[in-house]
């Protein structure tokens, strides 16, 4: 196998290589010979299938697999033969079989431009105590039977806190207010049955304080005027008139924090106990909120003493994912006008895209000098995560179809980030705020230890 790599920019190299035929064909006969032994095709034993019949019956799975073991096989020693070369990026390489049986592979390398690495042992991180106070676990036990609370009919008038069932139908400008659309609008046109908090409510602004006072039985029409970046464009400002009917007054009751209220998940369990739990659930979530906010901290200053330049292609992709993730954050957050300016967008995360990849190529760097790797076992834990959450059955036919879309060096290269980031942690000089100071972090409810 011949390899020869030529830098072409500070960031970018261009990989060619030449694989002999007898090379190509080793490795074709072990990956057969590692289908026969498992290989179950009607006539023949488990195992006991020739391996022309075998080559002939997986014939793509087995291209597939040649494929990706000489793209990976080149790969590796391109990286052993040339040590000082920092790849970031393979590219998507360019296989060709010739008609001898040899193989030629090109590709576009992206490689880490060369900056001096800053101290990155023992910085400096603040965070909050992980001591849970009994205030925290009255608040979570509080929590926790609101959430459990139950919404019982009550013949009265509506009152902050309740629930108004109602009947709606909507219209603007006097006229139905899919007509006014010109299209249908789902719940804007009305609804039936449908419950509205008297506390108040920001998407319908308005709403919930008119309709306070109401019994069941009663209507009233209540003018709404919709914020300017109301989701649908057509009523954006405009003023929509809800013709309601209260159905049913409902009072909200929160049960009283005792045992009963926990009997089904924590079957025989005392209050003391159940504020263990709870105790030791608030805990672990401030731990984990710990390295979170060491992780954070660490890059950021990290990233204030590194200044190098980046592949301008880089940052373009990445910086569309940066876009990505402000959006949806935003939508999320009820801003509904944030890809309004999709280039003014892009413009002002810029800059966070760019710290952030100087961090990624420093971690990567601090990987290398303290020869942190990812072990097959945890490739393996992680992909098997990614499967579950797709919900792919065959773990084989998941890791071909990463191979297929080159993903398999990013979940690597991801793996080996958390690790660095969890090693600069551990070897953080770390200050402790007092624990008056600290906020209790949102914990899941209390769950058998």
């Amino acid at each position: 196998m011949d390899i020869t790599i030529n830098k072409t920019s500070d960031c970018q190299a261009t990989l060619n290589a030449a694989v002999p035929a007898d090379e190509v064909s080793a490795v074709k006969n072990d990956i057969i010979s590692s289908y026969m032994k498992s290989a179950r095709i009607p006539g023949f034993r488990p195992g006991k299938a020739p391996k022309s019949v075998v080559a002939k019956r997986y014939a793509e799975m087995i291209k597939e697999e040649l494929d990706y073991r000489l793209k990976s096989d080149i790969q590796e020693k391109a990286l052993d033969e040339n040590p000082d070369l920092k790849v970031l990026d393979f590219g998507t390489p360019e296989l060709s079989v010739q008609e001898d049986g040899s193989c030629t592979l090109t590709s576009s390398l992206t490689i880490v431009p060369e900056f001096e690495l800053p101290e990155y042992m023992g910085v400096e991180v603040t965070v909050p105590s992980s001591e849970v106070s009994e205030d925290e676990v009255d608040e979570q036990l509080r929590k926790y039977a609101e959430a459990s609370a139950t919404h019982e009919v009550v013949e009265r008038a509506g009152a902050a806190g309740d629930i108004a069932v109602i009947d709606f139908k909507t219209t603007v400008e006097g006229k139905p207010t899919a007509e006014f659309c010109g299209k249908p609008i789902g719940f804007m046109e009305g609804r039936e049955g449908h419950w509205l908090s008297l506390d108040g409510d920001q998407f319908l602004p308005g709403l919930a304080e008119g309709l306070t006072g109401l019994s069941a039985g009663e209507s009233k029409d209540v003018a709404v005027t919709l914020k300017e970046d109301f989701p649908i464009s057509e009523l954006a400002g405009k003023e929509v008139l809800f013709s309601c009917t209260v159905k049913e007054v409902r009072e909200k009751r929160v049960p009283e924090v005792s045992p009963d209220l926990f009997a089904g998940a924590l079957p025989g369990k005392s209050m003391d106990e159940i504020r263990d739990l709870v105790r030791e659930n608030l805990k672990s979530a401030k731990e984990r909120n710990i390295e979170e906010a060491k992780a954070d901290q660490i890059s950021e200053k990290l990233a204030d003493q590194l200044s190098f330049s980046l592949p301008a292609e880089l940052v373009e992709r990445e910086n569309e994912n940066t876009v990505q993730r402000k959006l949806y954050a935003s939508i999320q957050a009820g801003d509904y006008n944030a890809a309004k300016d999709m280039d003014a967008l892009r413009e002002s995360c810029k800059a966070e895209t760019e710290r952030n990849l100087r961090v990624y190529f420093a971690l990567q760097e601090i990987a290398r000098r303290e020869h942190v790797v990812a072990s097959d076992a945890e490739m393996l834990n992680a992909i098997s995560n990614m499967a579950q959450q797709a919900r792919e059955k065959n773990i084989k036919s998941f890791i071909r179809k990463l191979q297929r879309e080159n993903r398999m060096t990013g979940i690597r290269l991801s793996i080996i980030t958390s690790k660095v980031l969890d090693l600069l942690g551990r070897n953080a000089k770390v200050t402790v705020e007092a624990a008056a100071e600290a906020e209790a972090p949102a914990a899941e409810a209390p769950a058998e230890a």
